[in-house]
């Protein structure tokens, strides 16, 4: 591999990562945002719903949005053109799934609490 060929994919995802802050939506948890039945979720919102607990967090991928959230709150995630995820606590690694994208998240955040992504000020 050419010096010139990692300059070029280095470039190509910092400039995925400079996604303007607008288009960043932070805060709320999935449950806040999603909740319009009063706490109680359809069946079908559960099974689509896939929760798993590693290194001591709570990783939950939505399998129809690929919406991932640690400990309920949401974590931002691109999906690239190819299939593949990038999220913005790790933007120089590209995984294959939304759910390794939050595993890899967590060992980023190495305890500490997921902070917002960003916020828009008009």
């Amino acid at each position: 591999m050419k010096r010139r060929d990692v300059v070029k994919g280095i470039a190509g995802a910092a400039a995925v990562v400079a996604v303007p802050a607008g288009v960043i939506r932070a805060g709320d948890t999935w449950a806040a945002a999603h909740d319009d039945t009063g706490g109680e979720h359809s069946e079908e919102a559960v099974r689509d719903l896939y929760t798993e607990q590693y290194k001591g967090r709570t990783i939950t991928v939505s399998q129809a949005t690929g919406a991932v959230h640690i400990d309920g709150k949401e974590l931002h995630v691109m999906k690239l053109g190819d299939g593949a995820y990038l999220t913005s606590m790790c933007h120089y690694r590209i995984e294959p799934t939304p759910l390794a994208a939050g595993r890899q998240a967590v060992d980023e955040l190495r305890g500490a609490n997921l902070l917002p992504s960003g916020t828009h000020h008009a």
